[in-house]
């Protein structure tokens, strides 16, 4: 990959990111579950594909009840000589509940980062997968 594409990358995700926070969120749909996001100061948490699909917008995950695989993706400034790193994950979940709202929270711990999945009780009910992490 020549080194004017790479520069591209980064310059695309704080696109995506300024984009997706032009609106207003939607109101939830009561037929569906609705899956907010919450990162760290540090980093910048966007929904990606619902079940191997692109999402229009990265700020929210709407489904329908049941199973569904949503992926993410996290972007963190480094500190001082440090670039920018873009991280992907996964999580899994069957039992999503129409009407029902759940977090997705991001945590890390110096470069390892992790993602669980809460209910509208604040509980565990699932986490993500291993994160893939390369230099952005």
């Amino acid at each position: 990959m020549k080194a004017r594409s790479l520069l591209l990358v980064p310059l695309l995700g704080v696109v995506a990111v300024l984009s997706a926070c032009a609106g207003p969120m939607p109101k939830a749909d009561p037929s569906e579950a609705w899956i907010g996001l919450q990162e760290e100061p540090s980093g910048v948490l966007m929904a990606e594909d619902l079940d191997g699909k692109r999402l229009n917008d990265g700020r929210y995950f709407e489904v329908k009840p049941g199973a569904h695989t949503l992926e993410l993706e996290l972007i963190v400034e480094g500190n001082g000589d440090d670039g920018q790193v873009n991280c992907e994950t996964g999580i899994n979940y069957s039992q999503f509940k129409a009407g029902e709202h759940y977090k997705l929270v991001e945590s890390s711990l110096g470069e390892e980062y992790r993602v669980k999945l809460e209910d509208s009780q604040g509980h565990q009910i699932g986490h993500s997968k291993d994160f893939t992490c390369m230099p952005g």
